[in-house]
């Protein structure tokens, strides 16, 4: 009866990491251009609106305009 015990608290706390890192991963994607992407070239992902932003640098954000310029 234990070992059923131990082995549902493993996979639970397996589960939970797997969530957390999801959401980290998620987060990971998320930069200063998000605002500057939705409104400008209308895509909710600014990681791939980064060629529509870098042909708008003068219609950006001072934020977004310097994480796209350091790269």
């Amino acid at each position: 009866m234990q070992n059923g015990k131990t082995l549902q608290l493993a996979l639970l706390a397996s589960i939970s990491l797997f969530l957390t890192d999801a959401a980290l991963a998620k987060d990971a994607y998320k930069t200063p251009c998000r605002v500057d992407a939705k409104r400008i070239c209308h895509m909710d992902n600014d990681v791939k609106a980064q060629g529509c932003l870098k042909q708008h640098l003068n219609e950006l954000t001072p934020a977004c305009k310097a994480f796209l310029t350091k790269k």
